[in-house]
C-alpha cells in the first residue's frame, strides 16, 4: 500500500509525463477522419498505445545509458523535432488554407508505425527523467502503468474533443492542428536545446 506522498508524486508525474502528448494527440485527431464513435475510439486506441509506449519506455532508456550519453543524444534531437514537427505543421496550414484536405497526412497519421515515431519525438526529452527514477522510492512497474492509464485517459479525452471541434468547421482543425504542431516543434526544440 502507498503512502499519500507517494501517491501524490505518482499522480503528479504521470499527469506531467502525459500533458505533451495530450496535446499531440489533440493535434493528430484533428486530421483523422472523422466517423462513428467506433472508428473514434480504435484511432484514439491507436494513439493512445503508440504514445504510451514512447512515454512509458524513453524514461527507462534514459536510466538505462546514463545522462552523459543521453545529452549527447538529446542536443542532436532538438533539431530533428524541431524540422519535422514545424515542417508537417507548415504543410497542413498551407493546404487547409488553399482548401485541400491534407490526404497524405491523414494516411500517416492513422498509421500506428508513423504514430509511434512522432511519440518517440515528442517524449525523447523525457528519458532524462527516468535518471530520477531510482530516488523517486516507487517501484518501476508503478510508474510505468500509472504513465499508460494518464496517457490513455489524456488521449481519449483529446479524441473526443477534436471530434466535436470537427464539426464547426472545415478548416478550422487542419490550421488548429498545424499550428499546434509547430508550436511543440518550437517549444521541444527549446527544452532540449536550452533546457536543463
Amino acid at each position: 500500500m502507498m503512502d499519500p506522498l507517494t501517491l501524490l508524486t505518482l499522480i503528479l508525474l504521470s499527469l506531467g509525463l502525459s500533458l505533451d502528448d495530450f496535446s499531440l494527440a489533440f493535434a493528430l485527431s484533428l486530421l483523422m477522419p472523422s466517423g462513428t464513435l467506433k472508428r473514434l475510439i480504435v484511432n484514439a486506441g491507436k494513439i493512445a498505445v503508440a504514445f504510451s509506449i514512447s512515454t512509458a519506455l524513453l524514461p527507462l532508456l534514459g536510466w538505462l545509458i546514463g545522462l552523459a550519453m543521453y545529452r549527447l543524444i538529446v542536443s542532436f534531437s532538438a533539431w530533428v523535432v524541431l524540422a519535422v514537427f514545424t515542417v508537417i505543421g507548415v504543410w497542413i496550414v498551407r493546404e487547409a488554407l488553399e482548401n485541400e484536405q491534407p490526404e497524405w497526412i491523414i494516411k500517416r497519421v492513422s498509421s500506428f508505425w508513423e504514430l509511434s515515431a512522432i511519440g518517440i519525438l515528442s517524449s525523447i526529452d523525457e528519458g532524462a527523467i527516468g535518471i530520477s527514477y531510482p530516488f523517486l522510492g516507487i517501484p518501476i512497474i508503478w510508474i510505468i502503468i500509472a504513465v499508460i492509464l494518464a496517457n490513455t485517459i489524456l488521449i481519449l479525452f483529446a479524441s473526443f474533443l477534436s471530434s466535436w471541434i470537427k464539426t464547426l468547421s472545415r478548416r478550422i482543425p487542419s490550421i488548429l492542428s498545424g499550428t499546434i504542431l509547430i508550436t511543440l516543434g518550437i517549444l521541444k526544440f527549446l527544452e532540449l536545446a536550452f533546457g536543463d
